[in-house]
């Protein structure tokens, strides 16, 4: 006679996002990642795909490498760094969640990340050439119209970008 696992069921915090009560959304769609290195690939097509359904291809390349971006930040937040080996390890060591929302108003497309980790994202000034970190907020920065972040009302953290989808000029729809 084979034995199951028990599953662990960890209640899931409320409301980890908040919206605008004067821009409601239109669309909203939210992915679940554990904090994994393999999450921000895993962003990346998330982003692709929502954005293609929503007629958005054009946002797809800036939102995409922005979702990256935010979600390695929140891997390196949470502090989980190594994949548990074998099943018992995983039961045992469950990666932390983070969570990666995008959503569609009337104004604006937003993107944003959810993390355990209450301390908010520290820019760096401008990395220099050789720097292996520092460059993710920069590059944030670069792709999105604008970026903020805000405690979350389930704790932690909240890191989010947005774009203006029907913006006619290229420079307004990416910053």
């Amino acid at each position: 006679m084979s034995v199951l696992p028990t599953e662990r069921r960890t209640p899931m915090p409320p409301a980890r996002f908040r919206s605008h009560p004067h821009d409601p959304d239109r669309d909203r769609e939210e992915l679940h990642l554990a904090a994994l290195p393999s999450a921000a690939g895993h962003a990346r097509r998330f982003v692709r795909a929502r954005l293609h359904k929503w007629d958005l291809d054009r946002l797809a390349e800036a939102c995409e490498l922005v979702a990256s971006e935010l979600v390695t930040n929140a891997v390196t937040a949470t502090g989980s760094r190594t994949i548990p080996s074998g099943h018992t390890a995983l039961h045992d060591r469950t990666p932390a969640v983070i969570v990666l929302q995008l959503r569609l108003t009337r104004h604006r497309l937003v993107c944003e990340v959810w993390d355990s980790s209450p301390l908010p994202p520290v820019p760096t000034t401008v990395p220099g050439l050789l720097d292996e970190n520092g460059r993710g907020l920069f590059l944030v920065a670069a792709y999105a119209m604008g970026w903020n972040s805000y405690s979350s009302p389930a704790g932690g953290k909240v890191v989010l970008a947005w774009w203006n989808p029907w913006a006619t000029d290229r420079a307004l729809v990416a910053g």
